[in-house]
C-alpha cells in the first residue's frame, strides 16, 4: 500500500493546554518517515502567517506541511540541504569554507584525505540515503548507514569506519555552527575492525621478481629501492639526485626527507620525519643512470611526462603486478594474499626482523610508533653500518643484487640533520 506523503502528529502543549501539529515527511528511498517537525517553528522559519493558517489546526498545519514540501525540506535549500550535498561541498577542496578556516588557521588537514572522503560520500553515501536532509539526521540514522554499507558493500570495517566519518566530521562541524540543534553522532560508535596481517612476499619470490627480466627500467629500480631499503612508494617517486648521498663512513646512502602525492605534490613524509639509510654502490649507480635521463631540470630521479612531476603511482603499480604475474602471482592469488608494491616494505621489515634491534629497525623503516614495527612482523622474528650489513645479507644477498659497498666516490657529501 502507498505511503501517505505527509503524515501529523497531534500533541497538546502542557504549557497553553493548545494542540500543537508536528510534521511527518516519507522518504520513499529510506522506506521511513522523516523526523517530526513542529508546524509552529516550520512558519515561523518560512514567514507564513499564523493567522491565516494556524499551525494549531490540522488545515493550517496541512498548508504549512505543503509549503515546506514544495520548498524541498522546508526552512531553506539553503539552511537545510540534504545531507550528501552538505557533505559532498564540506570535503570540496576549492570551495569548503572548513577546509578554508583550517588552512588560514594553519590546522592540518591533507587534500588526499579531503578527496578520499567527497569520494565515499558520492559513491557509499549518497545512493544510500538519497533523500535524509540535514536537520532530520538522528543517531539511527547513522547506524542504519552503517549496517547497510556492512552488508551491502564488499568495503572492510576501516573502510566502512572511514566512510561514516566523512559524514560524522561535517555533522559535527554543523553542530558546532548552529545549523544543528543536537549532534546526532554525539555517541556514535564504529564497527570493531579485525585487522588483517597485510600482504608479503616470501624470500623465494623476492629473489624470483629481480632474476628476471623487468619490462620497465624506473619499475624494477623503484621495487629494489623499497625492498632495500623499506621506503614507501611516495618516498621514492619524490626522490631527487641531491638526495643520493654518502653516510658518515662515505658510503653510499639515501636521504628520504619527503613524499610525493598525485593531490598536492611534494609533501612531507608520512610521519614528518627523515631518516638516512643505507643504498648499495650498484643501485646507486643505477638510480644516477636513470636520473641522467631527466630531460627537465625537476631533478626526479623516476622522471614522468610532464615537467615538475615524477612518474605516476599507477605505472610504477601496474608494473609491478607485471612482475608478479611473471614468477606465478596472478591476479586472484595477489588480491588473496594482499600483495601490492607496498609488500615489499612489509618484507624489508619481516627479513630484518631480529636481525637488527628494535630501535635501529624503526629508524630505517621510519616508524613513528614502536607498535608499528610489531604491526608488520609477519616472518622472522641485531645503527647504519649494522643496518646496512643486515641488508646485505639478509635481502640483497637473495635477490642477486651486488653487494658492492665500495667509497662513493664522486658523490655529492651531505650528512643528516
Amino acid at each position: 500500500m502507498a505511503r501517505s506523503s505527509l503524515s501529523f502528529l497531534k500533541h497538546v502543549s502542557k504549557f497553553t493546554r493548545k494542540p500543537v501539529y508536528y510534521i511527518r515527511v516519507w522518504l520513499p528511498a529510506e522506506r521511513r518517515y522523516a523526523t517530526a517537525k513542529s508546524a509552529a517553528v516550520l512558519a515561523e522559519a518560512m514567514g507564513l502567517d499564523s493567522l491565516r493558517w494556524p499551525p494549531s489546526t490540522k488545515a493550517g498545519a496541512r498548508h504549512i506541511a505543503e509549503a515546506w514540501l514544495a520548498a524541498r525540506g522546508g526552512v531553506s535549500r539553503r539552511n537545510n540541504p540534504l545531507l550528501w550535498e552538505y557533505c559532498l561541498a564540506f570535503w570540496d577542496w576549492d570551495r569548503s569554507e572548513y577546509i578554508k578556516g583550517k588552512l588560514e588557521r594553519k590546522q592540518p588537514i591533507g587534500k588526499q584525505h579531503c578527496h578520499d572522503s567527497y569520494y565515499r560520500i558520492a559513491e557509499h553515501v549518497k545512493p544510500r540515503i538519497p533523500g535524509l536532509y540535514l536537520r532530520d539526521v538522528t543517531a539511527e540514522d547513522l547506524d542504519r548507514l552503517q549496517l547497510r554499507l556492512k552488508k551491502e558493500t564488499a568495503l572492510s570495517e576501516k573502510t566502512i569506519n572511514m566512510t561514516i566519518a566523512a559524514v560524522i566530521t561535517p555533522l559535527k562541524e554543523a553542530y558546532r555552527l548552529g545549523k544543528l540543534p543536537r549532534d546526532p553522532a554525539a555517541n556514535f560508535r564504529g564497527l570493531s575492525e579485525d585487522a588483517k596481517k597485510r600482504g608479503i612476499i616470501s624470500a623465494a619470490e623476492a629473489a624470483k621478481l629481480f632474476t628476471l627480466p623487468w619490462e620497465s627500467e624506473p619499475g624494477r629500480l623503484a621495487a629494489l629501492t623499497a625492498l632495500s631499503t623499506g621506503a614507501r612508494l611516495g618516498e621514492i617517486l619524490a626522490l631527487t639526485r641531491d638526495d643520493l648521498i654518502s653516510d658518515f663512513e662515505g658510503k653510499p646512502a639515501l636521504w628520504i626527507r619527503k613524499s610525493w602525492s598525485r593531490y598536492v605534490g611534494i609533501k612531507s613524509t608520512k610521519t614528518g620525519n627523515k631518516k638516512l639509510v643505507p643504498l648499495s654502490a650498484g643501485l646507486r649507480d643505477d638510480l644516477l643512470r636513470l636520473a641522467s635521463g631527466n630531460p627537465r631540470t625537476d631533478n626526479f630521479i623516476f622522471w614522468g611526462k610532464k615537467a615538475g612531476e615524477p612518474v605516476t603511482h599507477r605505472i610504477i603499480e601496474l608494473g609491478f603486478c607485471r612482475q608478479l604475474r611473471k614468477i606465478g602471482i596472478d591476479e586472484t592469488s595477489r588480491l588473496a594474499r594482499r600483495v601490492s608494491f607496498h609488500s615489499l616494505r612489509h618484507y624489508t621489515n619481516a627479513t630484518l626482523r631480529g636481525k637488527l634491534d628494535d630501535a635501529t629497525l624503526r629508524l630505517l623503516m621510519g616508524h613513528a610508533d614502536p607498535e608499528s614495527t610489531e604491526h608488520y612482523d609477519h616472518l622472522t622474528g641485531a645503527r647504519l653500518s649494522e643496518a646496512r650489513t643486515a641488508i646485505e645479507k639478509n635481502i640483497l644477498a637473495f635477490t642477486g643484487v651486488p653487494e658492492n659497498v665500495s667509497d662513493a666516490e664522486g658523490m655529492p657529501k651531505g650528512a643528516a640533520s
